[in-house]
């Protein structure tokens, strides 16, 4: 049940990760081709045919399902190849809302990268693009938290941390997948 219901999630959440030929919000006809666990990221490839012309497409993810039915709460998070270098994308639930401080990567001195984006902090879009994405992830690579502390929508408070032990063994397998593709 909570595997369907994580595909269900992910499949509204990222409708451009998850269209059919049609432009329907569904998982398709993808076909994984590479699917790797580091730590809680998972580095995937998957294809599929459009009309002619074979679609390959890899990817970094991790879901979080920090709050069960009856209040069910979850947080997303992939890593793309975008036309300017890799781009991060965050998916929060309408009504999410962060203090200023509460989207963040820490170390063992403290905090690394914080972002106050408006879209971030209040559930809406929180995509990082170009030198954004670039120092965003860099500092989960020398980070060793992702920290999240926030109300959710049902203003419940809560407090996730994403381990980053992992994560740059994960970026490292996308990075050869995605070279090994042409992407």
């Amino acid at each position: 049940m909570l595997k369907k219901l994580i595909t269900a999630l992910v499949a509204v959440s990222a409708p451009a990760f998850a269209q059919d030929l049609e432009g329907n919000d569904t998982a398709s006809n993808w076909k994984v081709t590479h699917f790797e666990r580091f730590g809680i990221f998972l580095s995937s490839c998957d294809e599929r045919m459009e009309g002619d012309v074979l679609n390959q497409r890899c990817y970094v993810r991790y879901v979080d399902v920090f709050s069960p039915q009856p209040e069910f709460g979850a947080q997303f998070f992939f890593i793309v190849n975008g036309e300017d270098g890799p781009e991060v994308d965050f998916g929060m639930e309408p009504g999410t809302l962060f203090g200023p401080n509460g989207f963040r990567i820490e170390d063992m001195g403290g905090d690394l990268w914080r972002t106050r984006r408006p879209g971030c902090l209040t559930g809406l879009s929180c995509t990082f693009e170009g030198e954004d994405a670039t120092a965003l992830l860099q500092s989960m690579e020398d980070g060793d938290a992702f920290r999240f502390t926030f109300r959710d929508r049902h203003g419940n408070a809560q407090d996730l941390t994403w381990p980053l032990a992992g994560f740059s063994d994960a970026m490292a397998d996308f990075a050869a997948q995605s070279e090994l593709r042409g992407l």
